[in-house]
Parts: C-alpha cells; structure tokens; sequence
C-alpha cells in the first residue's frame, strides 16, 4: 500500500509555439491528514465463509444500532464501503432469501483498511407465498379492523383451512408464509356481508394482493322482540302464548305468535321496522 507523501497539485493551462520554452513550477503541500478508514471483504453463502460468493447483497454498517453507510457486493461477492470516521461500528449483510446476518464488530482506528467477510444464511420461509391486502366499508370507503380473514386451501372438491388473521386499525392484514397451491379466502364481521375471494393460485414466492371491500348490512338486519312471561306474583308462566301484534294507523294486527319456555322466555326474530305491541296468556287443554 502506498501513501502520497505530498499532494497532487496540477498547473494552469498554457500554450507552446515553435521552439518555445515553458517554465512550469509547482509547489507540492502535504496532503491532508486522513480521518477515515475502510471496510472491505467478500460475501459468501454458508458460515464457513468459503465456497460459493454471493453478489448482489446489501452490506451495510450500523452506527449505535443506526444505519450509517451502505453498499452492494459485486459480481465475485466482493464490496468496499469507504469515508468511515474513525469508531466503533457493526456490520452486515443481507439478500433475498436470506435472513440478515449477524452483526459483526467494526473498529475504525486508522487509515489502513479492516477486511471483514461475512456469510449468509438461507431463510426457506423467505421464499414461500404471501397473501396480502387492506379491507375497507364499501361505502364510505374508510377501514374496517377486526376483521377475521380464513385462508382455505382447495384441492378439486376439498376445501381445508390452513390459517387465519384478523385486520388491524388501518384495515391491514397479512398471511404470510403460504406454500404453494390453490387458496380461497372468506371476510367475516359482523355487521357486514360475508366476502370470499377465490381462484388464487400461488407459487415460487408469490406475493398476492387480495384487497377488498365489505358491504356493510347494518340498518338491513331485522330487529328481535323477546323477554319473560310471569304472573303478578312472580311466577314464571311456562308454555304461555304470546303474539307479537303490528299497529298500522291505529289497527292491530297479529303478525307472529310464539309459547314460552320452561324459563318463561320468549324471542320474535326477523321483525320488520315499524310499530308493535306483545299480548301473552295462559290456556288450558280441557
């Protein structure tokens, strides 16, 4: 390695006629001090930091856990990150289908350059399929949280689920690590349709977006109309009648009829909006 022991220093321009004489002088300086040093090294594929290189890979250095510089390795895995002010530093590598390497200490204590190599390890679950998307009200077009996605695998007529999430506030979710094949998936909140997406075919990492959006029902539901039937005393009356009557314009009508239970409770389901009243007593066969 060699050092400049006095700076370059370059003249002014000048020109030359036939049989000219050209009086250059130059005065050399000392170069600057340097305050940086380097890190350098080769990127390979198992931990034995031998064999096969790895191009193409990000190497970055941290900085108190802060990212500081960063580079790419070259096609024979090699890479270089200069200008590094003298410190303490960590470093590490990272390429698709790969986890990031581990942290590496790295002194910068002088000019001279620090080799260090680093090896990658291989993340399968890096390489498998992603299903992702944002969930939101049709309508008002605003996320919807809470929402519990169920992934189905689908085989000809069989259909298994394989997994499940639930959206959050931002109407985000994810279902990652997905292997390969043919998938359904099913939306599901109360308060609105359930949704399905299908056909999805996925593989070699796949990263499929099903984003979608949910027709909300609320307001469409069709009220209930329950409680308990007993005497004045108290009692519970078991097997009462009980109808639920409709007042149109001041007429009642007898639109449903139900008995109580041995609890003496009883639920209308499935009412309409509009205006009601219940009449219940007891009969005996004779």
């Amino acid at each position: 390695m060699n050092n400049d022991t006095l700076e370059l220093k370059v003249s002014n321009t000048f020109t030359l006629a036939n049989n000219n004489e050209a009086d250059i002088n130059l005065n050399l300086s000392l170069p600057p001090i340097s305050t940086t040093g380097s890190v350098s090294g080769t990127i390979y594929d198992t931990t034995l930091l031998t064999g096969q290189v790895v191009a193409g890979a990000t190497v970055k250095v941290f900085k108190d856990g802060t990212p500081y510089a960063h580079t790419v390795s070259a096609t024979d895995g090699t890479y270089t990150i200069s200008d590094l002010p003298m410190g303490i530093y960590t470093i590490a590598a990272v390429k698709d289908g790969n986890y990031l390497s581990a942290d590496v200490p790295l002194t910068i204590s002088s000019i001279l350059p620090v080799k260090i190599n680093l090896a990658l390890i291989n993340n399968d679950a890096s390489t498998m399929n992603v299903i992702y998307g944002i969930l939101s009200d049709k309508t008002t077009g605003l996320p919807i949280d809470n929402v519990k996605i169920s992934l189905y695998s689908v085989v000809g007529e069989l259909k298994t689920f394989v997994a499940s999430t639930t959206s959050i506030a931002d109407g985000e979710y994810v279902l990652d690590q997905v292997a390969d094949g043919n998938y359904e998936i099913t939306f599901d909140k109360a308060g609105y349709q359930t949704s399905t997406v299908n056909n999805i075919t996925l593989s070699g990492g796949t990263i499929f977006n099903a984003t979608t959006t949910l027709t909300s029902i609320v307001g469409n539901i069709n009220s209930t109309v329950s409680g308990i039937i007993k005497t004045d005393l108290g009692v519970i009356v078991a097997n009462a009648f009980v109808g639920l009557y409709k007042i149109v314009d001041g007429v009642e009508t007898l639109v449903a009829i139900t008995y109580t239970n041995a609890e003496g409770k009883y639920m209308f389901g499935n009412v309409l909006e509009g205006e009601y009243l219940v009449k219940a007593k007891l009969s005996e066969t004779l």
